[in-house]
């Protein structure tokens, strides 16, 4: 699982991050609607709401963690351009700032969306808009500067949240790498102890029995000598052919060898590639070959990957076989 970016932490994307747009949105179109008549020309504004809804509607269907550029681009433009259509309507203050607020909004999401430089942008132009308003109409400069200079410091706010996010955003990804690290050294450090422990019980359960008794009193026969062949063998297998130390097979090899057939068995293949349907069928050819050979050798090797066949099984005494193995897919 990958480690969650900035905004993905305050889930800038997600339902409540689309309500929240929308909710503003609504109030800015209620308080609109109930200054309707305070607008000398009431169709202006009505534009400027559709063109709110539009980059409404750009953000919240833009799911990605860095906001789009043609979306960005959008909430930056329809700042100023709110300002040039609505403030020379206007007839008074009060609630008929609502394009205000909204267009901070704007500005405020694209910044906290990751386009830093462009909300910027879009507000230095919304300040020179409002100044230039605030200079050619009866608000006069002072209000406007004053205007303009707190949505500059709701912008600040957005990009100090921004700039810390990044930071924890960095942080976590790489206490999480860290923590990936450390659990895979731990799993490792986890199958090296269960390998070394299988080897240890399959040494305890095979050559410690004979080591005991070459250390013993009793002399030695032909029979015990044909056992440690055997045993040596299968300790060469646990060594040379991991992948087909199943316990039929086991059996089968140390029949075979019993009888006087020498068996080698060798694994080339990589674990992780290999169908266990295919390794059960490999296993059931060689252990045919093996219950059917009564003398020379037989040769069970899993190939690399890459090849068509899994693996081949030769039999070479008095009849003689070869099986390759087909991969099932």
């Amino acid at each position: 699982m990958s480690p969650p970016s900035p905004r993905q932490i305050v889930s800038l994307t997600g339902t409540g991050a689309r309500i929240f747009v929308w909710a503003y949105f609504g109030g800015s179109l209620a308080l609109a609607l109930w200054t309707f008549s305070d607008w000398t020309r009431p169709v202006l504004p009505l534009i400027t709401l559709a063109l709110y809804a539009a980059v409404c509607l750009a953000i919240t269907l833009d799911r990605r963690d860095r906001l789009s550029l043609p979306a960005a681009l959008a909430g930056v433009a329809v700042a100023p351009l709110s300002v040039v259509l609505v403030a020379w309507q206007l007839v008074d203050g009060g609630y008929t700032a609502w394009y205000v607020g909204e267009a901070t909004a704007f500005l405020f999401l694209v910044n906290l969306r990751g386009r830093v430089l462009l909300a910027w942008v879009g507000c230095v132009l919304f300040d020179a808009a409002l100044i230039v308003w605030g200079v050619t109409s009866w608000a006069g400069a002072e209000d406007a500067i004053l205007t303009a200079t707190r949505q500059s410091a709701i912008l600040v706010i957005g990009t100090l949240t921004a700039v810390g996010l990044r930071r924890t955003g960095r942080r976590i990804r790489k206490l999480t790498a860290e923590a990936s690290v450390r659990s895979a050294a731990e799993a490792a450090g986890l199958a090296a102890a269960e390998e070394r422990a299988g080897r240890l019980a399959d040494l305890r359960e095979t050559v410690v029995p004979l080591l005991e008794r070459i250390a013993g009193d009793t002399p030695l026969t032909d029979e015990d000598r044909r056992e440690f062949a055997v045993a040596e063998a299968e300790l060469r297998d646990g060594l040379r052919a991991r992948g087909l130390r199943q316990h039929r097979l086991v059996d089968a090899a140390r029949a075979a060898r019993s009888r006087g057939v020498d068996v080698v068995l060798l694994d080339d293949s990589d674990p992780d590639a290999l169908d266990l349907d295919d390794l059960d069928r490999f296993a059931d050819i060689t252990v045919a070959a093996l219950d059917n050979a009564t003398d020379g050798r037989v040769t069970a090797r899993l190939l690399p990957p890459g090849r068509d066949s899994i693996g081949t099984v030769v039999a070479d005494g008095t009849h003689y076989s070869r099986h390759d193995v087909p991969r099932s897919r």
